[in-house]
């Protein structure tokens, strides 16, 4: 039977932390926001994980209403956090202090793109969907792959990681220690970049220079400059397309997903630049795969809350006499 717990998820991303409490009938009772910080040390590290506790107790309930924590960093998570390159975190003092907010509750860690598709498929675009891809476009870029109901994290926790899969050799060096990876031509931040060296270029003109981004990560100006005809920010997103359609079709020819969301920030922009990416995605796909349906995730910047929380509430919900939504069995 459902219990009346209220479950937390905890979605950290590069700009923000975003913390919402979810019941098991997918109700987001209620959400905020925190400014990410560098969370290096015990004092910050406690303070941050306080201010998650006065969310909760914001909200009119105890820490004792709370069924589970579910934690959704923007990295590699095996036997502990790995690399996040987009945020400096030390995570296992981090986790200590929030484990001290929660006393009672585990705090189970998984990808963030990994919680963004788990809360699509839930509550979100691919709940009809076997299998799907889910790819954020964000300060970085992350994916997440659900096949059966299930989160694909592979065997050190680096499945889904798309955006560190290599598109230009020896391109612009990456955070990951490499370079050329799809995160640096396809985030937010790649988007400005590759805007600015057109600009810089005078290649294709003068810009838009009312809608000049106004820091490094700053697409969604990009966005609004290519709606107004800039070709430079045409351009910068004709990049993006392109290095990611090419991305997309590889990994296609090797998990062939039933659809693929788009997510992130980013993906508010999609208008300007969605029927681009399918169409370079058709092009170097395979012929099997083309027609692979591309759409943007309706849950916005809520999937990870609902995936985080979803997380944290499936030892709860499996019990010997109910079948759980993620089993690829269920309702046969």
């Amino acid at each position: 039977m459902q219990s009346d717990k209220l479950f937390l998820g905890i979605d950290f991303g590069g700009n923000a932390v975003k913390v919402g409490l979810v019941d098991e009938a997918g109700n987001l009772s209620g959400k905020g926001s925190i400014p990410t910080r560098v969370l290096s040390d015990k004092a910050s590290c406690r303070s941050f994980a306080a201010e998650i506790g006065d969310f909760v107790h914001g909200m009119g309930v105890y820490s004792s209403e709370v069924g589970g924590v579910g934690l959704a960093v923007p990295g590699i998570v095996a036997d502990g956090v790995g690399q996040t390159p987009n945020v400096e975190v030390d995570w296992a003092l981090f986790i200590e202090c929030l484990q001290r907010q929660f006393p009672k509750l585990t705090i189970k860690v998984l990808n963030d793109a990994n919680a963004a598709a788990l809360g699509e498929l839930w509550m979100g675009a691919g709940e009809n969907a076997a299998s799907a891809l889910l790819v954020t476009l964000g300060t970085g870029v992350g994916s997440g792959f659900v096949v059966d109901g299930r989160v694909v994290s592979g065997g050190h926790g680096a499945a889904g990681e798309v955006g560190h899969m290599t598109v230009v050799p020896s391109g612009r060096p990456c955070k990951c220690g490499r370079a050329g990876c799809v995160e640096q031509y396809a985030s937010a931040r790649g988007v400005v970049q590759t805007y600015r060296e057109w600009v810089a270029s005078g290649r294709y003109g003068e810009a838009a220079l009312e809608l000049v981004p106004e820091n490094d990560s700053d697409a969604l100006t990009v966005c609004k400059a290519a709606r107004a005809g800039d070709p430079c920010a045409i351009q910068a997103f004709k990049v993006m397309s392109d290095r990611l359609g090419f991305a997309l079709a590889q990994v296609a020819c090797v998990i062939d997903p039933q659809v693929i969301l788009l997510g992130g920030g980013l993906s508010s922009g999609a208008d300007v630049f969605l029927d681009d990416l399918k169409a370079s995605f058709a092009t170097y796909s395979l012929e099997a795969c083309s027609q692979t349906d591309i759409r943007c995730a309706s849950l916005l910047g809520d999937a990870g809350i609902y995936g985080a929380a979803r997380y944290a509430m499936e030892e709860r919900i499996r019990d010997g006499n109910e079948r759980d939504w993620l089993d690829p069995d269920f309702g046969l």
